[in-house]
C-alpha cells in the first residue's frame, strides 16, 4: 500500500506546478563510516544539478534509437566509494528491484536519465528516473540480461 501512495503523490506533485520542486524523486543509501546506513535525498533539480551525460542508444523498451541525459549513476556516491565487488539494489515506486554488479557503473557510462530527447518523463513514460545504459555503444551489452536492468520509475539505489 506504502509504494501506491508512493506513486500517487509523485504523479500529483509532477501534474501540479510549484509542488514537483520540492518532491524527492530519488533516495541513494550507503553504508556510512559507523557502519549505519546514510541516505541522501534527491529532487529532479538536484538531480539536473549534477554533471549530466547523453546517451544516445536504442533497447527494448523505446520504439527507435532515443536520446536520454542525466547524470552517470556514480556521481550519487563519494569518490572510491563503489567498488567492482559491490552490487547496487535499483528498486523502482512500484518496489520492483533488480540487483545490478557494481561493476556495471564503473564500466559503462550508465546514467540515471531524467530526460528523454530533452524532456521530463512522467511516471507514465517511465519517468521521473530510468537506469540506461549505452547500448548501442557496447555490443555486449546487447544480451538480455543487461535489458532487464534498464529498470524505470526507480525511486531508490543501495550500494552494498
Amino acid at each position: 500500500m506504502t509504494h501506491v501512495i508512493r506513486l500517487l503523490t509523485l504523479v500529483l506533485a509532477l501534474s501540479v506546478p510549484g509542488l514537483a520542486a520540492a518532491q524527492v524523486v530519488l533516495t541513494a543509501i550507503h553504508e556510512g563510516p559507523d557502519g549505519a546506513d546514510v541516505e541522501t535525498e534527491y529532487t529532479f533539480e538536484e538531480l539536473s544539478a549534477l554533471p549530466q551525460t547523453e546517451v544516445t542508444t536504442d533497447n527494448d523498451y523505446v520504439e527507435e534509437v532515443t536520446t536520454f541525459s542525466g547524470p552517470r549513476v556514480t556521481e550519487l556516491f563519494e569518490e572510491g566509494a563503489i567498488e567492482a565487488g559491490d552490487e547496487l539494489v535499483l528498486t523502482a515506486l512500484n518496489d520492483y528491484s533488480v540487483t545490478v554488479p557494481a561493476a556495471d557503473v564503473l564500466d559503462y557510462e550508465v546514467i540515471l536519465a531524467i530526460l528523454m530527447n530533452g524532456e521530463r518523463m512522467s511516471v507514465r513514460e517511465k519517468g521521473p528516473v530510468w537506469v540506461i545504459y549505452p547500448m548501442d555503444d557496447n555490443p555486449e551489452l546487447q544480451e538480455a540480461s543487461y535489458n532487464d536492468r534498464l529498470i524505470w520509475q526507480l525511486a531508490k539505489i543501495r550500494l552494498q
